[in-house]
């Protein structure tokens, strides 16, 4: 058997070999369809199938607040410190239980401040997750009591290497996180950043002691109550309990919380997430995993167009070998030998493309990531093309050559012995109309191309549309960086008094027009408060409404050009010891104010800060997160009345932005040189980051289609000139009886497009249909769209006349005279 398997792939080496043409083409398809799946599932691989590097996953889950009081039902968030607490001490499904809040903090280890990620956590945190560090030690039990009695702290592998040079002996070295000192005591593995897959490798950690020292003053109070949900907990399933077991008792737990705290935990429950899931994101993993879905469909599609294109070729080669197969048959090989023949050197082909389509993923997945989001650093997840993607592609390569191959194996072995020895082996007239299993293989092709093509050109014209959508303030020459004041200790007035010396500083830089401050950056919305109407009586329902809060300078408006719509703007006036003033938006005002006049109207946030606010002035609503999105609840509050130890200089420049943002940096800079001044971006790059789920999804569905496109047209053109090729003793006839060029070329090229006609109209049969499932993913254009429809068939026809058009015209060149001595 060993044997027969080996002549079988010598022979389909030397049969691939005398058909260069047929081969290079079968190879090309081959690896543009294998080589886009193999990419997207290095995605996949990296994002979903690569377990967290930690002990035993199987056994650790995420815990998380279920609040049904947030407007839009359901939601899962993190817990507050002292729920966190209670669900530690009085469980019994958990060997343990520990917790992580993630901050922000500057290091200073040389001489260039750096802000970093920094996770506040609890001294078990690395026994939990069953992670020793490579270099040190981690947190010992006791090193999470006592406000600022451990200034010590752990760092990725990452961190430890670019900013302490790959120094073993950097452990037990102290530097300066924040302006206070810190002791290096360990370094985690390479592959630990946290529980999380979608991370910044960028890592410090602290206990939970040493809160005080990374977060600014104003959320210290957030540690001793039970309704700021900070941290993300994280508990170790006991032997032989499981996650079902142990859901029970915690909610239970979640039960009496409610009944004992109905103030902050009314309306609040606990949700138990298998660490693998919870990894990407426990909010963000449905919307992760339709994505991958799509993309997973989309290029099997592709594929899928390489398959009929490859099992068309395979028929229309197969017509050429009869009386090779003939007389094979005729000499008593049997049908399953003759079968297992061809399918070897499907196989053999299937793998020459797979190998192929690796050198396509390995370039394929650097541009796939490009598209990434900017919050998303480079080296966030490592692409490899490990052994899982290795197998991938190669079972990939070898159900593509049984299903390019299958068919046309059973329809070559069994050939009319008879009719073709008759004919002593001339090829046979072999066109379309006489083959009907090869014209419905190019009616799959082009119609799946269709579809393929019309899905993506949606999304480009959807992406297109919502790039038009008006933001709500003046995006043109605009940029903005960002600043932790806490991270070097400033207090509200002297915090107030920097944003005051960097907005003059700023605007004494020729080019700019005007700068400003804020608590957060265009389009970033802010915290969410749960608002409450002074002159309403308290009502349960109406307490879970949240809206977004912000702080701005008194100058914010007109920088960015934003609308007055009612009122007032703030003014340096609005200051402590004033009235407390709010300017809010229109949808804020539609919210809570429907069919009532707001102006004047007063309410307080529920909570610490339960100061009285009276509304000023009504501003034009600006678009948060996402462009395109419904308007969102949102409250302005003045810099003199309210601190943000974090904001943002937003600065209006005369011409490009990005020529001044340096000069402007460096300005601001000199005012307190150890204070990291980072995210600096241009309100393009922002607006790009606001848009990249549509730009990535317009820019892949755009790739696979053109893909598919070429596919289609490889496919095509490679058939025609098969059937051309085959139809040389007709043409010759044809030709020396008198048939004028025109004819010859009239001829061929109509048989070409009638077939392509037929598969462009099954194509958008089948996208209206398909389409309107996705129209909710759309934006600013329907699922029928005509422009898009009426496009890709012009397109499709043009590539499918051109790939026709060039094996015609070469049948028109047929020598009549060497057609038939050859024959």
């Amino acid at each position: 058997m060993a044997m027969i398997l080996w002549q079988d792939i010598r022979y389909a080496f030397r049969t691939l070999l005398k058909n260069p043409a047929f081969s290079a083409i079968a190879v090309i398809s081959l690896a543009l369809g294998i080589g886009a799946n193999t990419t997207i599932f290095t995605i996949v691989n990296a994002v979903f199938l690569n377990p967290l590097p930690v002990e035993e996953p199987q056994t650790l889950v995420a815990l998380y607040t279920s609040d049904e009081n947030i407007a839009g039902g359901f939601s899962t968030s993190p817990m507050s410190r002292l729920n966190f607490e209670d669900f530690r001490s009085q469980n019994d499904g958990f060997e343990d239980m520990a917790a992580a809040a993630s901050w922000a903090a500057t290091l200073l280890v040389e001489t260039t401040p750096e802000q970093l990620p920094v996770t506040i956590v609890t001294a078990n945190y690395f026994d939990v997750l069953g992670v020793n560090p490579v270099l040190g030690r981690t947190f010992f039990s006791d090193e999470d009591q006592g406000l600022g009695s451990y200034p010590v702290a752990v760092v990725s592998h990452t961190v430890w290497s670019r900013l302490f040079g790959g120094d073993p002996a950097a452990v037990g070295k102290t530097f300066s996180m924040n302006s206070q000192p810190f002791t290096l005591i360990g370094v985690t593995p390479p592959e630990f950043k946290g529980v999380t897959t979608l991370g910044n490798p960028d890592q410090v950690w602290v206990t939970l002691s040493m809160r005080q020292q990374i977060t600014p003053q104003t959320f210290w109070h957030w540690f001793e109550e039970r309704r700021p949900l900070l941290f993300n907990a994280y508990g170790r399933l006991k032997q032989g309990v499981t996650l079902a077991q142990a859901e029970i008792p915690m909610k239970a737990i979640a039960a009496r919380l409610e009944q004992e705290y109905p103030n902050d935990n009314k309306g609040r429950g606990v949700a138990l997430v298998p660490i693998a899931d919870a990894a990407v994101g426990v909010n963000q993993r449905d919307g992760m995993v339709r994505a991958g879905a799509v993309l997973m469909s989309v290029v099997g599609l592709v594929l899928l167009i390489a398959c009929v294109n490859l099992a068309n070729l395979m028929l229309a080669r197969g017509a050429t070998r009869t009386k090779e197969i003939s007389l094979r048959a005729a000499l008593g090989a049997g049908r399953r030998r003759i079968v297992s023949q061809l399918m070897t050197e499907s196989i053999v082909l299937a793998m020459f493309g797979g190998g192929a389509g690796l050198l396509v993923a390995y370039w394929g997945r650097s541009l796939i990531w490009s598209f990434r989001p900017v919050f998303l650093n480079e080296n966030a997840i490592e692409l490899t093309l490990d052994t899982r993607v290795l197998g991938f592609t190669i079972g990939i390569s070898l159900v593509t050559g049984v299903l390019f191959g299958l068919l046309p194996a059973f329809k070559a072995s069994s050939p009319d012995l008879h009719e073709a020895l008759k004919v002593g082996g001339r090829q046979q007239a072999t066109g379309f109309g006489r083959s009907p299993l090869r014209s419905l293989l190019v009616v799959s092709e082009v119609a799946l191309a269709v579809v393929t093509l019309i899905g993506a050109g949606l999304f480009v014209r959807s992406m297109q549309a919502a790039l038009r959508v008006d933001p709500g303030f003046e995006s043109q020459n605009l940029f903005v960086f960002a600043m932790n004041l806490a991270s070097r200790g400033y207090g509200p007035e002297q915090g107030r008094q920097y944003y005051r010396n960097a907005m003059e500083r700023a605007q004494t830089v020729p080019g700019v027009e005007s700068a400003t401050m804020a608590a957060n950056f265009p389009l970033g919305g802010g915290l969410q408060r749960t608002v409450i109407r002074e002159d309403l009586p308290p009502d349960p329902n109406f307490e879970g409404r949240l809206s977004i809060v912000t702080t701005v300078a008194p100058n914010y408006f007109e920088t960015l050009r934003i609308p007055l719509v009612r009122g007032r703007l703030f003014t340096e006036f609005d200051r402590e010891g004033s009235t407390l003033a709010v300017v809010i938006n229109e949808a804020m005002a539609e919210r809570y104010w429907a069919g009532e006049d707001p102006m004047r109207r007063r309410f307080h946030f529920l909570g610490q800060d339960s100061l009285v606010r009276e509304v000023v002035g009504i501003v034009r609503n600006v678009a948060i997160g996402q462009i395109g999105g419904d308007p969102q609840s949102m409250a302005y509050m003045p810099l003199g009345q309210n601190y943000p130890a974090f904001g943002t200089l937003q600065v209006r420049t005369a011409g490009d932005p990005e020529a001044v943002m340096g000069t402007v940096m460096r300005e601001v800079q000199t005012l307190d040189p150890e204070l990291a001044l980072t995210f600096q971006s241009t309100i393009g790059q922002i607006l790009g980051q606001a848009l990249w789920a549509r730009r990535m999804g317009a820019a892949l569905l755009g790739i696979f289609g053109l893909l598919a496109l070429v596919l289609a047209a490889v496919g095509i053109y490679g058939v025609m000139s098969y059937t051309s090729n085959q139809r040389r003793q007709e043409i010759g006839i044809r030709m020396a009886i008198g048939a004028p060029t025109g004819r010859i070329l009239t001829m061929v090229l109509s048989q070409g497009m009638i077939i392509t006609g037929i598969g462009i109209a099954v194509g958008l049969a089948g996208s209206l249909a398909i389409t309107r499932f996705a129209s909710s993913l759309l934006f600013g254009v329907s699922a029928v769209d005509p422009l898009t429809y009426s496009g890709i068939a012009a397109i499709l026809l043009l590539v499918s006349l051109a790939a026709t058009y060039l094996p015609a015209r070469r049948a028109t060149k047929v020598d009549p005279l060497i057609a038939l001595r050859n024959e």
